[in-house]
């Protein structure tokens, strides 16, 4: 039902969210991998986005304006002065998880 799948839905969504950063601070990080990194972030946003949305009762079918919905738009400064660098690509995940925690959990 659809009380069910908004009980059950941001906690799920906020799952993938945090594991997707976590995979890449442990993979994609280390390796000063930019592009991996930056599409993690960008990734786990909108896992985010889908969790917030879920608790509000709001489904989408159509990402557009998704992360802004959600209030995850700072996830553009996280990405937009990333630089190809083991610790800022560390310090920017741990910024995104930072985000992603403090926006789901204050729906």
């Amino acid at each position: 039902s659809g009380a069910a799948l908004r009980r059950s839905a941001p906690e799920h969504w906020y799952g993938l969210a945090t594991a997707t950063l976590a995979y890449a601070k442990a993979g994609h990080a280390p390796r000063s991998a930019l592009t991996q990194v930056t599409g993690a972030i960008a990734l786990a946003a909108t896992q985010a986005a889908h969790a917030v949305l879920a608790a509000r009762g709001e489904w989408t079918t159509n990402d557009k304006g998704l992360i802004a919905r959600a209030g995850l738009r700072e996830a553009d400064d996280i990405v937009a002065g990333l630089e190809p660098e083991p610790g800022a690509l560390t310090a920017a995940l741990d910024d995104a998880e930072a985000l992603v925690r403090r926006t789901v959990r204050r729906t």
